[in-house]
């Protein structure tokens, strides 16, 4: 390709990751964005404005992509194209955080501005890994700094029939009581559809069912089956409001016409897809990713699903980033300003969220009380 597309660069960086020269360790815009500067570490980088990419470090040794600086810019160096750039600095609460290695440490991290908490269950009682009170610490910690907006609770695969929704109830009602802020349930569908009314219910504000697996840590790694998913994911769509139900898909041997006509099955029903980014992945090809890419978007406005919702992700090619994929670097940006950035949208979001949340739990009460539940 003649031009420097976004996209491909963020695909290059994902798949070969990024070598800063130890010289470079010192500058100040560098070490705020590293922890220990060790390879396998992830630097956050910003190609652009609102388009963020997560690359491991390489030993300095290594070919391929390079940081360089020149005339007191960032740089870019990688066979995708150059350009100038910028590093994101790690929080200093996660930095701290980072450095303990603590099991606290290896099940938080930012995504944007979206702070993950990884959880499971434990032991026989199966109580969730972290307390209630250290993760509302956590999510406190990212706002004073400012550095999340939205807040999404992780859950590992757990063979209870409500795949572990119990536990998290508790911990969303505290967040919602003590903070103003959008939250987010990323894991595994309950046996029982019902289950997803009340997860609305508690007040999670969006719901990620992914059909690729669950690759938020590489503890966990199950995959279930579609069609369990697909009913869970088409019920939840009609819960949750528009626009607010997702899933991950990942590229797999499967055709090009296949994956289309999994998007258009999703976006039909109301669902967003997000194609996960991996380093290895069979067909992850920057043409492959072009195609599906102005794909997706055709869909999404046939549809007429509101993207307002998503963020700005370090890993995805999102309905909300396409164009980083499709248009001139000059002329791309997001498809729209996601909720979160505007206090004026934020206020006026949460207010209708709150508003129809009581309107559902009042059906979903007399609907359980007429079937004698």
């Amino acid at each position: 390709m003649d031009k420097k597309y976004f996209g491909q660069i963020k695909l290059g960086l994902i798949q070969r990751g990024l070598t800063v020269p130890t010289m470079l360790h010192g500058l100040s815009e560098v070490s705020r964005g590293l922890c220990s500067g060790e390879p396998g570490e992830e630097i956050t980088l910003a190609l652009a404005e609102d388009f963020i990419v997560k690359a491991r470090l390489n030993p300095p040794e290594n070919d391929g992509p390079k940081l360089i600086s020149q005339q007191d810019q960032l740089r870019l160096y990688m066979e995708e194209g150059e350009t100038d750039v910028s590093i994101i600095s790690v929080p200093e609460f996660l930095k701290q955080q980072l450095k303990k290695r603590t099991p606290v440490s290896e099940n938080i991290c930012l995504d944007g501005y979206c702070f993950n908490v990884f959880l499971r269950a434990m032991g026989r009682e199966k109580k969730l890994r972290m307390p209630i009170l250290a993760v509302l610490s956590l999510i406190q910690a990212a706002f004073e700094e400012g550095a999340a907006d939205l807040v999404q609770l992780n859950m590992d695969y757990t063979n209870d029939d409500d795949s572990g929704f119990q536990r998290l109830a508790p911990l969303v009602e505290a967040i919602k009581k003590r903070f103003n802020t959008f939250v987010a349930f990323k894991g595994f569908p309950p046996a029982d559809k019902r289950i997803i009314d009340l997860v609305y219910a508690s007040g999670f504000d969006i719901v990620n069912f992914p059909l690729g697996g669950f690759y938020g840590t590489t503890k966990s790694k199950k995959i279930m089956g579609a069609e369990k998913i697909y009913t869970a994911l088409e019920y939840a769509s009609s819960v949750f409001s528009p626009g607010t139900v997702w899933t991950d898909l990942v590229m797999g041997p499967g055709s090009q016409d296949q994956f289309k006509d999994g998007i258009d099955r999703l976006t039909d029903s109301g669902i967003m897809p997000l194609i996960l980014l991996l380093r290895d992945s069979e067909g992850s090809t920057y043409p492959n990713l072009v195609e599906l890419a102005d794909h997706m978007e055709q869909a999404i406005q046939r549809n007429g699903l509101p993207l307002k919702w998503l963020y700005p992700a370090c890993r995805f090619l999102s309905p909300l980033d396409t164009r980083f994929f499709t248009e001139d670097p000059l002329k791309a940006k997001l498809a729209v300003t996601p909720v979160y950035r505007s206090g004026f949208g934020r206020r006026t979001s949460a207010g209708f969220a709150a508003i129809r949340r009581k309107l559902r739990i009042r059906n979903v009460n007399d609907s359980f009380e007429s079937a004698g539940l």
